[in-house]
């Protein structure tokens, strides 16, 4: 078989290999600009993205600092520098969960300053902001309070019945609240009602002496309700919470 002879020509041609490789860097020369942007704008992406985090964590710091100082003046009773550092730490973060917090630590200081007005404004605030059950229920007590502290034993047993239809640890305290303020009212039937319903739906709970006199002073016992009287009382009624501004209003 004859052999073929390479010829000088054949030599200079590029092989496969070559001109893929060549092929690379011309593609690469020719967007090396838009592949330097790219990764710029990913290095740019990455450390904004790190900025942002490390941002927010710095600001949950100082908002953490800035609610245990103001519940410490709070725990001192120093009331006016609680409400101070309690109404800046809402209005700089409001978003935040610990800024939605200090409303309802908020009417506390206000509450111990005695401006039931604006302490009732704050819990309402807080009510129709703050959604966490266990929280809520403070609220709903402490707007309860309140309200009796003002003479609206109305809207106070309103408040109770709210707080009592929460789960959580404040739910025995409204339902003898609820009890409390039909009696209160002059309602002693359902103020009865109320009180031995609660003796046979909770027998154990460590409230039952305080029910059984409260019974006593009522001038009746602890006798069981038929099953139709196990029902809500008949004066107990919802709340009915304005909106802050009517609130305000009605403050003035």
């Amino acid at each position: 078989m004859p052999r073929h002879k390479i010829t000088r020509k054949e030599l200079k041609q590029p092989t496969d290999f070559q001109s893929l490789a060549e092929n690379v860097q011309d593609f690469v020369l020719g967007n090396l600009r838009q592949v330097i942007i790219s990764a710029v704008i990913v290095l740019v992406a990455a450390a904004a993205a790190f900025g942002m985090y490390t941002y927010e964590r710095g600001r949950d710091r100082q908002a953490g600092d800035a609610f245990y100082g103001a519940l410490t003046a709070l725990g001192a009773k120093q009331y006016k520098i609680a409400e101070i550092q309690f109404a800046s730490l809402g209005a700089a973060e409001p978003n935040r969960r610990i800024g939605k917090l200090a409303r309802l630590y908020l009417a506390q200081a206000y509450q111990g300053e005695g401006d039931l007005g604006k302490a009732r404004d704050a819990l309402i605030a807080f009510v129709a902001d703050y959604h966490d059950p266990e929280f809520s229920s403070l609220a709903l007590m402490d707007l309860g309070v309140v309200y009796e502290r003002m003479g609206d034993l109305h809207k106070a047993q309103g408040a109770y019945q709210q707080a009592a239809g929460v789960p959580g640890p404040e739910q025995l305290r409204a339902e003898l609240a609820i009890a409390r303020m039909l009696s209160e009212q002059g309602d002693s039937a359902g103020a009865i009602q109320a009180y031995r319903a609660f003796l046979v739906l909770r027998p154990y709970a460590q409230q039952r002496a305080e029910v059984l006199e409260s019974l006593a002073m009522l001038g009746a016992g602890p006798a069981e309700p038929q099953a139709h009287q196990l029902a809500a009382p008949a004066g107990a009624m919802p709340v009915v919470i304005p909106p802050p501004a009517a609130a305000t209003s009605a403050a003035h």
